[in-house]
């Protein structure tokens, strides 16, 4: 079976090493303050023992992180009453997080011998109430013997039971229970796709990167109620997907966003805000400019992102420079050794003056925008945050070979040189499948520039789906090839793909889009209904009273990206090979040539739905 890199198996061991009627070890849930050094101290052991036996926990856990420990009543060479774990218990008893294994079944690692194809974790289920007519909140909490004050906690999507007020059918926890699931690594790898939760991590984060939503999360793992309530532990071992779902082109590589103690970065922002020449110029007059206007936002979700890399504990020092109309002042910059001493550089706006400062400093330079000029791009040490448009040919190519199930595939083009050379690739790509022999190729007439709607039905099928390639831009073209795809019977299925949704497909309304399944390659994909974007829309409203452009998410997503991989003190590049990362709106996957720049290959394939939202289908 294919061994994908994530799949490193660690987590919480479970094991018992029968000693008489005892347990050798029990589980532990660790305290606000406590470190690993702290628990091993207490428990007699050294800490690099302590950290082998859960190789997934780190020196300074979480709160209600669960390790494994000795037990406390089964020592060799100690007496029973001596240990100190004891002592806690004694005089802390109600705080205890020590799960003694002759106070209850449940409290027990059920395995007899240390084993690796076993992860024990500690799970909470609740029992529910439905509310029926008449009843009143004393009612319930009277039946299950709990106060009023337990009963708001236990149900804070509830807030109206502080004032008494319930509704028929509602379901209410009124019990919470706690038990330790056994879960058969070595069966769920044979089965699954898998993912062992780390530090930070998010239901967002992973049903992002994984492209899965939450309820079939939820569906896949029963043994984890609360996932309903977003509540991830670290070391579980979620089932993401069925294994015969994942494509050998899939590589999960997650990157671990880590933080090294005592962080610090020193960050150079490069932008062309052209102060002194606007000085005089009127604000409304000054944003009639577009480029005004994409520094301004990119700057304000610069801001965002440095603020919540410094509530995270990481110190960022960061210095601005206005690098002036076309950047005429960044030799001026360059001169006065300002940039000497930084961690990174993100900026210029400009491609050639970002190739100019990246031979000129001794650190990273990040160039933050989309260039015709990107292939041109070649200093060691830029990192172009923006995917080349050549590699969204090479993304529909794979995606296409990938799901290909014998659709019947036509190509739209221009007879222009770029739509040949694209038709070209994706043919000689797509022939490599071994399924694939037939692709029909249209272009317009040459003496009406058209293409009639019947050149399309007398290749398609009607017994399987199929696939329209657009490789033009020319929106006299693309306009009359999606008329024709709109307007064609219903008992023909279509797929129209592109590699890009340029200007040539604004004029067309969404919902027709949505009826012939129009698919882009995008290197930007947001959920505008998860919890982290909102966050995120929430806190740049409040700061701005706008919402984020385009322009401002991509200032965040980069700066965010850029300084939490820096925080975890290790070099730019090796951060790179560690993984992918998902921001709000942008997939950072960066790779370096051996004697050239790194480029990003963070792109995503997306679909419109018939109710105008988009998928991500890679």
């Amino acid at each position: 079976m294919r061994k994908l890199n994530f799949l490193i198996l660690t987590g919480i061991l479970s094991f018992t090493l029968s000693c008489g009627q005892q347990k050798r070890y029990v589980a532990y849930k660790v305290q606000e303050g406590e470190t690993m050094s702290d628990i091993a101290q207490r428990s007699d052991m050294s800490l690099d023992d302590l950290l082998r036996l859960n190789p997934d926990v780190d020196k300074n856990p979480e709160v209600n992180t669960v390790i494994v420990i000795p037990n406390p009543k089964v020592r060799k060479n100690i007496s029973s009453d001596t240990s100190k774990f004891d002592e806690t218990n004694n005089t802390n008893e109600g705080n205890s997080q020590i799960e003694q294994s002759n106070q209850t079944n449940n409290s027990e690692l059920e395995n007899d011998s240390l084993s690796e194809n076993y992860q024990t974790t500690v799970i909470k289920s609740y029992e529910t109430h439905k509310v029926l007519a008449g009843e009143t909140v004393y009612r319930i909490t009277k039946k299950y013997g709990i106060t009023k004050e337990n009963l708001i906690k236990l149900n804070p999507e509830f807030p109206d039971i502080k004032s008494n007020t319930l509704s028929i059918g509602q379901v209410l926890k009124v019990k919470a229970v706690e038990e330790i699931v056994t879960i058969n690594k070595e069966e769920v790898l044979k089965q699954y796709l898998t993912h062992t939760v780390k530090s930070k991590e998010t239901i967002f984060s992973l049903t992002r990167y994984y492209n899965v939503t939450k309820e079939e999360l939820i569906k896949l793992n029963p043994e984890f109620p609360d996932l309903v309530d977003n509540k991830l532990s670290i070391g579980q071992l979620l089932k993401i997907k069925p294994i015969e779902k994942v494509k050998d082109t899939d590589a999960f590589v997650f990157y671990q966003d880590t933080i090294q103690e005592n962080a610090a970065v020193k960050l150079a922002l490069l932008l062309p805000f052209r102060a002194k020449e606007y000085d005089t110029v009127p604000s409304k007059q000054i944003f009639k400019s577009k480029l005004a206007n994409m520094v301004t936002d990119f700057y304000m979700g610069t801001e965002i992102a440095i603020d919540s890399i410094k509530k995270q504990g990481i110190q960022v020092d960061l210095a601005v420079f206005d690098t002036g109309k076309k950047g005429r002042n960044i030799t001026e910059i360059l001169s006065a050794n300002a940039l000497d001493s930084v961690d990174v550089v993100i900026g210029p706006f400009y491609s050639e003056k970002a190739n100019l400062v990246a031979k000129e400093v001794n650190t990273s330079v990040i160039f933050p925008n989309y260039s015709k000029n990107l292939e041109k791009l070649s200093s060691s040490r830029l990192i172009k945050s923006a995917p080349e448009k050549s590699m969204h040919l090479d993304y529909l190519s794979n995606y296409l070979k990938e799901n290909y199930n014998g659709e019947t595939i036509l190509i739209v083009g221009d007879n222009q040189d770029n739509s040949k050379k694209s038709i070209d690739h994706i043919i000689s790509s797509l022939k490599k499948h071994d399924s694939i022999s037939a692709i029909h190729i249209i272009t317009p007439d040459v003496e009406d520039g058209y293409i009639k709607k019947e050149r399309f039905t007398d290749k398609m099928s009607q017994e399987k789906p199929n696939w329209v390639i657009f490789t033009s831009d020319d929106k006299v073209v693309v306009a009359d090839a999606l008329n024709s795809m709109i307007g064609l019977p219903d008992e023909i299925a279509v797929q129209v793909f592109t590699t890009d949704k340029n200007k040539a497909y604004n004029e067309t309304d969404n919902n027709k889009l949505a009826k012939i399944n129009f698919t882009f390659v995008s290197n930007t994909f947001i959920d505008n209904q998860s919890d982290d974007v909102k966050l995120f829309f929430k806190k740049f409203k409040s700061r701005n009273h706008a919402l984020p452009s385009e322009y401002a998410i991509k200032g965040f997503d980069i700066t965010y990206d850029i300084l939490m991989r820096l925080a975890s003190g290790k070099n730019l590049n090796k951060t790179f090979k560690k993984g992918i990362s998902l921001r709000v709106e942008n997939k950072f996957d960066y790779h370096k040539k051996i004697f050239g720049s790194t480029s990003n290959h963070g792109l995503f394939m997306v679909k419109y739905n018939r109710d105008l939202s988009l998928s991500r289908l890679k």
